[in-house]
């Protein structure tokens, strides 16, 4: 008998030393693939820098070492969050909102955001200053080059809703600018918030870290709802909220007011105190004005059917709960909760209707406009970035054939297992709410790659949406649709479920599904470390259907699952754009005290222009100078008008551009290179006609002074020489 027990330990020491043995290489998979991530991305950090001739800001990249330094960091941070989880995964779970909103708090006070205006450290000379992690994307100029440059213009401007600065005239800075301002209108831009409270840099931070916060918080607390498990939550909100897509694009508030609205739905339908019922309506009404506000209908439109859906289906189950013997568990609902609900929401439509009314006059002029003018789609123009999912994890440090990586980015997806695997759900178990999700891909999908006719387009409103924008929601749902079978596949294991088989295939998917982003990864020509590209896939290959396995057989797999969101999505998300600590590269420069000293000399009536460059003319712009050639988001007619005879080339001005303006030409011209560009040539006369006094150049101007034009310098700053004009 001794001898039996003793055989019988032994074979369990044996069976838990191979269990933790197994349990060791699964966690070896993921954080192989963070650490060949990493390194390539350190290498290319020090050969960017390299390349532009700077010292990199944080010694930590600046040692040969950097890479073992990086790799360790890693290894620690990785292993030490798997096991707080592991072992405080209650106490995270119930302080999630304390803590993240601490976290945000922190990278407010720090500065910290994702902008990449530490490109103008490359762009201006003698202006070297770098992120603390990670490199300036060039790409995403209309971020460090238009939209953060018109905050800090507000800055100088006291915040008004209308502008002298830019376009150096009135301009309504309101809805067509998107910038922070004392108006109406801003109450449904939080987002916005943090510039008017705070002033620039901490406003900025709040833009990027407190949104990027409440988006990881919002996403989970809204998939959990659908999908009924925290680990799976967690992993849909960071694959979501670090995807490639969304950290290219630096946005994602279409999720953070539409998840929210239906959370708010939930509380207010759940719950049994009446004063949280009435400040969640409120909340309610509120979140529409931000949603509507957002003013980007090519997302809007297709993530109002998401959402709206998600609404139906908590208003479904609120109904259900009414009409069972469960009834006292939450509020019915009342005439007051209506008027409540009715009242809020004509506020907030009264309050939208001021804004557009306020600003109809920029309005009217956009809609106008040869671009973007207006917009009718039909689609059928096939989305194959679709079955590319993984080859834009390597984008960070690898381009891609196109030239913007913001079309072409996608979320991880796992695509289209998703939609496949919730098919056969619905085709076993009749889940009505898994078949409604499914029939919103397939509409999707069938814009996408069939088309509608053009009365179909108009009355679903998806003549709005290019078939590229549709990448975002497709890539939404496919991520929901495939974790929601995930859960279903572990319901079914051991209880005689019709869709027992259902793990099988998933797994199989898995598989199937990651040969063809290997065959991708192989075709794809471009790639520079196509090997180590292929090596870092296997691993995802394997450690997700390791994972995924584990927990589909009920094994424990919060560990498993913290290591896929942090290796597959937190890092290489955290690797798109840079880690930039305050404004230095724009807010402590020479030009900006060139600039600011004639500023204050001169009233809004003496323009600016910058000779051969639109980006330095929105710099100066953010340093208050009332620049004619900053990005004009709406043309400035009556100004271009004047000195284009006849008004022949108002097509070429009649567009959101940004404007090159070549000072002293010979004659007058236009020219529009591109869509959101156009090129004006100004003579003598031209610059007297629009009363141009001064005038920032990287040429010599002296030498078209005359009788009639006396041309002084005043001093020059990074590369740059200031004239003034005196007719």
């Amino acid at each position: 008998m001794n001898n039996y027990l003793a055989a019988e330990a032994r074979n369990h020491c044996v069976c838990g030393g191979l269990y933790r043995l197994y349990h060791v290489g699964i966690f070896v998979l993921p954080l192989s693939f963070a650490l060949i991530y990493l390194s390539l991305f350190v290498n290319y950090i020090d050969a960017f820098y390299g390349t532009v001739g700077f010292t990199i800001a944080n010694p930590m990249l600046n040692d040969d070492r950097a890479v073992l330094f990086v790799a360790g960091l890693t290894i620690i941070f990785v292993i030490s969050v798997i096991k707080l989880v592991e072992y405080k995964s209650e106490f995270l779970y119930k302080y999630r909102w304390l803590i993240g909103m601490t976290v945000a708090l922190l990278a407010v006070a720090f500065k910290i955001s994702g902008s990449s205006l530490g490109m103008w450290s490359i762009m201006l000379p003698e202006n070297a200053d770098t992120p603390f992690w990670g490199i300036p994307r060039s790409l995403r100029s209309d971020e460090f080059s238009v939209g953060t440059l018109f905050q800090l213009s507000q800055s100088h401007n006291g915040y008004a809703p209308i502008s002298e600065i830019l376009r150096g005239d009135l301009t309504d800075v309101r809805m067509v600018y998107g910038a922070a301002c004392w108006s109406v209108i801003t109450l449904f831009r939080p987002v916005l918030w943090g510039y008017l409270l705070f002033g620039f840099e901490f406003g900025l931070a709040f833009a990027w870290s407190a949104k990027l916060c409440l988006m990881v918080l919002v996403s989970f607390d809204c998939a959990f709802l659908i999908i009924k498990s925290k680990p799976l939550s967690f992993l849909f909100s960071c694959l979501l909220c670090f995807s490639p897509l969304i950290q290219w694009w630096g946005t994602g508030e279409v999720i953070l007011y539409g998840q929210a609205l239906v959370l708010l739905l939930d509380r207010a339908l759940f719950t049994q105190k009446r004063n949280i019922r009435i400040i969640a309506l409120a909340a309610i009404a509120w979140l529409c004005g931000c949603y509507i506000m957002l003013m980007y209908p090519a997302w809007m439109v297709p993530f109002f059917f998401i959402f709206a859906l998600m609404g139906v289906f908590r208003t479904t189950e609120y109904c259900q709960t009414l009409k069972s013997n469960n009834q006292h568990s939450v509020l019915a609902w009342s005439l007051i909760d209506t008027f409540v609900l009715v009242s809020c929401l004509l506020i907030s439509a009264g309050l939208i209707f001021l804004s557009f009314f306020q600003s109809s006059e920029a309005m009217t002029s956009v809609m106008n406009t040869v671009y973007p003018g207006a917009r009718f789609e039909t689609g059928g123009s096939g989305l194959p970035e679709l079955f590319s999912y993984a080859i834009s994890l390597f984008y960070a440090f690898d381009s891609p054939l196109v030239s913007n990586e913001c079309e072409i980015a996608t979320i991880l997806c796992f695509f289209p297992l998703g939609t496949l695997a919730s098919l056969l759900c619905f085709i076993k178990r009749r889940d009505w709410q898994l078949f409604l999700l499914t029939a919103l891909q397939l509409f999707f999908l069938a814009f996408a790659f069939i088309g509608f006719p053009s009365f179909l387009s108009r009355m679903t409103l998806m003549y709005n949406v290019p078939v590229l924008r549709l990448l975002f929601p497709i890539g939404y749902l496919e991520l929901l649709l495939f974790l929601i079978s995930v859960e279903k596949a572990k319901e079914s294991q051991g209880n005689n479920s019709s869709i027992g088989y259902l793990s099988i295939i998933l797994i199989i998917g898995l598989i199937l599904s990651s040969a063809f982003q290997i065959f991708i990864l192989l075709s794809a020509k471009y790639l520079v470390a196509r090997m180590l590209y292929l090596l870092m896939f296997i691993l995802f290959c394997l450690f997700s259907c390791l994972s995924f396995r584990s927990y589909i057989l009920g094994k424990k797999c919060t560990g498993l699952f913290v290591a896929f969101a942090i290796c597959f999505g937190v890092i290489p998300g955290l690797c798109i754009n840079p880690v930039q600590i305050g404004a230095a590269p724009i807010t402590d420069t020479n030009l900006e005290a060139l600039v600011n000293q004639f500023v204050e000399e001169s009233d809004y009536s003496d323009k600016w222009v910058v000779d051969g460059s639109w980006t330095v003319a929105n710099l100066c712009a953010a340093y208050g100078a009332p620049v004619i050639n900053s990005t004009n988001a709406y043309p400035d007619l009556a100004r271009w008008n004047s000195i284009d005879e006849n008004n022949e080339n108002e097509c070429a001005y009649n567009r959101y551009a940004h404007v090159i303006a070549n000072v002293f030409a010979p004659s007058t011209s236009f020219n529009s290179t591109q869509d959101d560009l156009f090129t004006v040539n100004l003579t003598e006369d031209d610059l007297r006609q629009l009363n141009v006094k001064y005038v920032m150049s990287s040429r010599d101007l002296t030498e078209f002074s005359s009788d009639k034009l006396q041309i002084r310098q005043l001093g020059s700053a990074n590369g740059f020489v200031l004239y003034e004009l005196t007719y």
